[in-house]
């Protein structure tokens, strides 16, 4: 007898693929998109597009079977290099001017340049507790990469609006106390509904930057690859 697959399937199937991880190589490369991979430590999801490279657990604990496959780390880079530290604290200050509302913008990047550019999210309606805006116009070229809102006078923290507006792929950022001295911030990464937090930058306050541990201490763990993320900020 022989089996045929519904072609539903065969077109979910193809939009994420499954692959095993290799015990004694590594991984094939792919193209942009999405697949899951099984590994003898868990699942986990990898995401490739022009300026995204991550691969992403799906679950805190290993298969209870033993698997044959190899091992996969989580990891996260973005081909335009390190997230600039002046361009969004160039939106902190446009945030900050228009305390006590929310503010909205993008960092948008260029498959041709390689680059980010800093745009501002036209408000339709904006208030101390929300903000309703539209996206600036991109070239085809362009996409968003980062997605930064702020929460005026107010802690940064992820609403229920930020978890159902947070869809696709991208990098989420948010901050609160803008009428503070030194405003705070939450990062994470947005794939498709899961959300990774990005713990370790540079807006963080001064209590967690001095308790955060060195991307080689033991007690690092699997955060030893977001740990290495803050030296990714830079200031160009």
């Amino acid at each position: 007898m022989t089996y045929t697959m519904d072609p539903r399937d065969q077109a979910l199937l193809a939009a994420c693929p499954v692959v095993a991880a290799p015990r004694f190589g590594a991984l094939p490369d792919m193209a942009n998109g999405q697949r899951i991979v099984v590994a003898r430590n868990g699942w986990f999801v990898q995401t490739r597009l022009d300026w995204l490279d991550s691969i992403t657990a799906l679950g805190l604990e290993p298969p209870a079977m033993r698997l044959p496959y190899g091992e996969v780390q989580e990891c996260l880079r973005f081909s335009f290099g390190q997230l600039p530290i002046r361009m969004i604290e160039e939106f902190v200050a446009y945030g900050r001017q228009h305390l006590p509302d929310e503010a909205a913008g993008v960092l948008i990047y260029s498959r041709s340049t390689g680059r980010l550019r800093l745009a501002i999210c036209e408000a339709e309606r904006a208030s101390p507790v929300r903000i309703d805006y539209r996206r600036p116009p991109m070239a085809s070229d362009e996409t968003v990469a980062v997605d930064l809102h702020t929460h005026g006078r107010g802690p940064a923290f992820w609403s229920a609006d930020d978890d159902r507006d947070d869809q696709g792929i991208k990098v989420a950022g948010v901050f609160g106390l803008l009428d503070q001295p030194a405003p705070v911030a939450c990062f994470r990464l947005v794939i498709n509904g899961l959300y990774k937090s990005l713990p370790h930058h540079p807006w963080q306050g001064p209590q967690a930057l001095a308790s955060m541990p060195d991307a080689g201490e033991p007690g690092a763990g699997r955060d030893g690859w977001a740990l290495r993320l803050v030296r990714r900020w830079h200031r160009a």
